[in-house]
C-alpha cells in the first residue's frame, strides 16, 4: 500500500514532460477546431454568393422586356465571375429562370422556362400571386462539398430562390426559348 502511495505521489509532483503532455492532448482538438471554423466560414460565403447570384439574374430578368436564350445563357458566366475564388463550385452551379402569367381567374401557367429541360417543384408563395402578373423566377443551386481531409463524400446542398416581378412591361417575352 505505501509502495503504491508514494508512486502516485512521486508521479504528481514530477513536471518533466508535462508541456509536452498537454501539447499532444490539444493540438489535435485544436487543429479540429481550426478546420471546422475554415470549413464552416468558406460554407457560408458560398451560400452568400449563391444567393447573390440568384438575386442578381433574376433582378436582371426582371428589368427587361424581351429576352433571348443566348441573354440568359451568357448570365452563367455572370455566376461564375460572381462565385471567383470558389471555381470548384462555379462548375457546379446550376441556374434556372422561368417566366409565369397569372391570369386574372389566379391560374398560374409557365410562359417560358430555361433551361427547358429543368424541372421546377416548388409552389410559388401566395402572397406573390396577384391576379394578371407576370412573375419571374430565378433559382440557383449547388452542391458544396467539403475538403478531402474532412469527409471525401460529405456535401451540403445549397438552393437559392427569387421571385420577381415584371418591371417595364406587362409580361417578359423570352423570344427562343421554350415553353412548358
Amino acid at each position: 500500500m505505501r509502495f503504491i502511495r508514494s508512486n502516485i505521489l512521486r508521479f504528481s509532483s514530477r513536471q518533466d514532460g508535462v508541456a509536452a503532455i498537454e501539447v499532444a492532448i490539444i493540438l489535435p482538438i485544436l487543429l479540429l477546431i481550426y478546420l471546422a471554423t475554415y470549413e464552416i466560414s468558406k460554407l457560408y460565403s458560398v451560400t452568400q454568393r449563391v444567393t447573390k447570384i440568384a438575386n442578381a439574374i433574376g433582378n436582371l430578368v426582371a428589368q427587361e422586356t424581351t429576352i433571348t436564350r443566348q441573354n440568359l445563357e451568357d448570365l452563367h458566366y455572370l455566376a461564375q465571375a460572381m462565385m471567383f475564388p470558389y471555381d470548384d463550385d462555379a462548375k457546379k452551379l446550376s441556374i434556372a429562370v422561368s417566366g409565369y402569367w397569372i391570369d386574372e381567374h389566379a391560374k398560374t401557367s409557365i410562359e417560358w422556362n430555361w433551361p427547358a429541360n429543368q424541372v421546377i417543384s416548388d409552389e410559388m408563395p401566395l402572397s406573390i400571386k396577384d391576379r394578371q402578373t407576370f412573375i419571374i423566377r430565378s433559382a440557383v443551386s449547388t452542391q458544396y462539398r467539403f475538403a478531402r481531409f474532412v469527409s471525401k463524400t460529405m456535401t451540403v446542398p445549397i438552393e437559392k430562390i427569387y421571385y420577381y416581378r415584371q418591371r417595364l412591361a406587362e409580361k417578359v417575352k423570352c423570344s427562343n426559348c421554350s415553353k412548358t
